[in-house]
């Protein structure tokens, strides 16, 4: 394969579209020890830990007015085995609104009796090296611990990160590692909804431990995180984290995705090969509980499921067109694949 940084989108795209038949992985791990009442795990790439298929994105916890209900609710997670916790502060220096409202405050109140239990991730949108590393206090502090189990460099497809800065030796992501050393994080990585060929350029030049990015049966047309950075990210042991499972974005509901599909969808997202977890937003027990019922019964699409979904969806995706982009400043908008 040639060198990722000489590569444009259409040539990801290519090289993608020849891969395409092994996107659907066969050797997934089955359900964890314990019996059918848990949630199956798998590997987190190179990391050494395991974790539930399922997780918990707290946009929607964070947005509820009842701090009660939303400790109640983290809670029921962990009980159910929902430990992945994935969470980011209210807003940071060049964000004031990042959709997490708070989120880690509630979560602070549910690890007070439970951090052992839970893998906790949260995230710091920072263009520069020392921002980040203060949004990394900041959040420990609001989150009540001393160390998070894993600290992602945010949304860095966004177009207010330089590349150049984002992966230099004063970057964000090289701060993120120094945090690593010395044990604020026992983990590195980055997430991002758009530029997937941005997201190689890092892969290639920085090592990362994990890398979580949008993955549903709509947004496979329009952005493609499975077919033009994920196989670079499998080969080089990165941990593969799957959002945006039902298509949510924080300017619209949580679940932009048709109940037809819902199920569907996270399948999809659980299929690809090197996915641990999906992390999925959940508001209510009702839709806690459905989740996980999915995650525990979950069975890999068959290719030929796979390939019925893809056209099923592609005038879905058409009308949601780049719909992740809404937040770039430069108003930049990702270029749907399926206008190639």
């Amino acid at each position: 394969m040639a060198d990722p940084l000489s590569l444009s989108r259409r040539d990801f795209v290519r090289a993608g579209a020849a891969g395409a038949a092994a996107l659907l992985g066969t050797s997934l791990p089955v359900r964890a020890d314990g019996g059918d009442d848990k949630l199956p795990h798998r590997p987190l790439g190179k990391t050494g830990v395991r974790v539930p298929v399922l997780g918990m994105g707290t946009v929607a916890v964070g947005a509820l007015g009842d701090e009660k209900e939303a400790v109640a609710l983290l809670h029921k997670a962990i009980d159910l085995g929902v430990t992945y916790i994935d969470t980011a502060p209210a807003k940071t220096s060049i964000a004031s609104f990042t959709g997490y409202a708070k989120a880690q405050r509630y979560v602070n109140a549910a690890l007070r009796e439970r951090r052992k239990e839970v893998f906790l991730a949260t995230k710091c949108l920072e263009t520069d090296g020392d921002r980040a590393l203060l949004q990394l206090g900041r959040n420990l502090q609001e989150l009540g611990v001393d160390q998070v189990d894993l600290a992602y460099t945010h949304s860095i497809g966004h177009a207010l990160y330089d590349l150049e800065a984002l992966v230099g030796d004063k970057g964000p992501m090289a701060a993120l590692e120094r945090a690593k050393k010395d044990g604020f994080t026992r983990f590195v990585g980055v997430t991002g909804h758009n530029r997937p060929e941005k997201f190689a350029q890092v892969v290639a030049r920085r090592d990362i431990d994990a890398m979580m990015n949008a993955c549903n049966v709509v947004d496979r047309h329009t952005y493609s995180f499975e077919t033009i950075v994920w196989p670079l990210a499998r080969r080089k042991g990165v941990g593969l984290v799957a959002m945006k499972v039902m298509g949510g974005s924080i300017l619209t509901r949580p679940c932009k995705m048709p109940e037809e599909l819902r199920q569907a969808s996270l399948r999809f997202a659980l299929s690809v090969e090197g996915v641990a977890t999906a992390v999925v937003g959940m508001g209510s027990v009702r839709e806690l509980e459905q989740n996980v019922e999915w995650a525990r019964s979950f069975k890999p699409l068959t290719a030929e499921e796979s390939a019925e979904l893809k056209k099923q969806t592609v005038a879905l995706a058409r009308r949601w067109g780049p719909h992740l982009d809404v937040l770039d400043s430069k108003g930049e908008k990702s270029r749907p694949l399926i206008n190639t």
